[in-house]
C-alpha cells in the first residue's frame, strides 16, 4: 500500500493514462473546500508547492505500486499560481525512467497553455516506510 496523503481528499484523479515507454498523462480535480486553502491563503487560495510535488509523487506511486520518497529535487520551478477557484482541473504530464533504483522524473502541471510547475527530480523506493515526500 502506498502512502497517499492528498489523494481522494485534497484532489481526485479524473483520468490517469499510462503511455509507453514511461509517460503518464493525468487530470486531477482539486477540492477547493479543503482546509489547506484556509491557511494558504483564505482570501485568495493557491495550491502550495509542496502539495504539487506530493501530487507528482502520488501519481507515480499509484502507477508503480511502490512507496516512494523524494530523493532529489534537481530543478523545480513554480511558474504560475494554481488558484482552485479558477483552475479546479489540473493536467499533469509525467515522464520517468528507472536507473539504478532511482526514478528520474520530468513532470509539468498545466492547464491548456498555462504551465504552473516544471519538476525535474528523483524518487527512490521508501524501504523504511517513512511518511515523508
Amino acid at each position: 500500500m502506498t502512502n497517499t496523503f492528498l489523494l481522494n481528499d485534497f484532489y481526485t484523479i479524473e483520468s490517469l493514462e499510462k503511455q509507453e515507454p514511461s509517460t503518464l498523462l493525468a487530470k486531477v480535480k482539486l477540492n477547493e473546500a479543503h482546509a489547506i486553502f484556509k491557511g494558504h491563503f483564505e482570501q485568495m487560495p493557491v495550491v502550495p508547492g509542496v502539495c504539487q510535488t506530493q501530487i507528482i509523487k502520488e501519481l507515480l506511486q499509484e502507477t508503480l505500486a511502490k512507496d516512494l520518497i523524494l530523493n532529489c529535487g534537481k530543478n523545480i520551478k513554480f511558474t504560475g499560481m494554481i488558484i482552485p477557484t479558477q483552475n479546479l482541473i489540473v493536467n499533469i504530464e509525467l515522464i520517468y525512467q528507472e536507473i539504478e533504483n532511482e526514478f528520474i522524473v520530468d513532470a509539468k502541471l498545466f492547464f491548456e497553455n498555462t504551465i504552473f510547475t516544471k519538476f525535474k527530480g528523483t524518487f527512490v523506493e521508501n524501504r523504511n516506510n517513512k511518511t515523508e515526500i
